[in-house]
């Protein structure tokens, strides 16, 4: 795999899909984002969280030297919002992990907050490109809009929520 860790988030989401999907005749929309996390070597859980700290959506840890990366999303929110809490955490790991050589524990926990959504940690924003870019691919959503189709169809076939779609489509100048 080529170092994506310098890489903009939509370079780097691209090359992932090339390098895990397409070259092993797997990419298909919606992208199957669990599938690629077990390419990438990443374990990946869906639990309940404590209700008092439902803010969490998900987190990426290594708990221990020898054991691989973790990404766990809280069950307890839409089937959406967990395919991008996962491809979130996937652009965390291979813009972060990847390609070096960590045996250290590590963890970052990912809160659903005023200071998530403001958008002013560069970390969360380059994976929440990432995350965009891997579900919804620019060129794609670009063509499904120019020819017309609703935005309930477009988010139906990539498997995002409406939100997420009407997001990605501001941030292509598309609305």
């Amino acid at each position: 795999m080529v170092d994506v860790s310098s890489m903009s988030p939509k370079e780097a989401a691209l090359t992932v899909l090339s390098d895990y999907l397409l070259d092993n005749d797997l990419l298909t929309l919606p992208v199957d984002v669990e599938n690629l996390a077990t390419l990438l070597g990443i374990k990946y859980e869906k639990r309940n969280f404590d209700p008092s700290k439902s803010t969490v959506s998900g987190f990426l840890v290594k708990t221990a030297k020898d054991e691989p990366f973790l990404a766990v999303t809280n069950a307890a929110e839409y089937p959406q919002r967990q395919r991008f809490t996962l491809a979130h955490e996937i652009g965390h790991y291979v813009h972060l992990y990847q390609n070096r050589s960590t045996n250290e524990v590590v963890g970052k926990v990912e809160y659903r907050n005023e200071l998530s959504s403001a958008g002013t940690d560069p970390e969360e924003v380059w994976a929440n490109q990432f995350a965009a870019e891997l579900l919804m691919p620019a060129s794609i959503v670009s063509q499904y809009w120019g020819e017309g189709l609703s935005k309930t169809d477009i988010s139906s076939i990539f498997d995002v929520s409406i939100a997420a779609l009407e997001n990605r489509l501001n941030s292509l100048g598309l609305r």
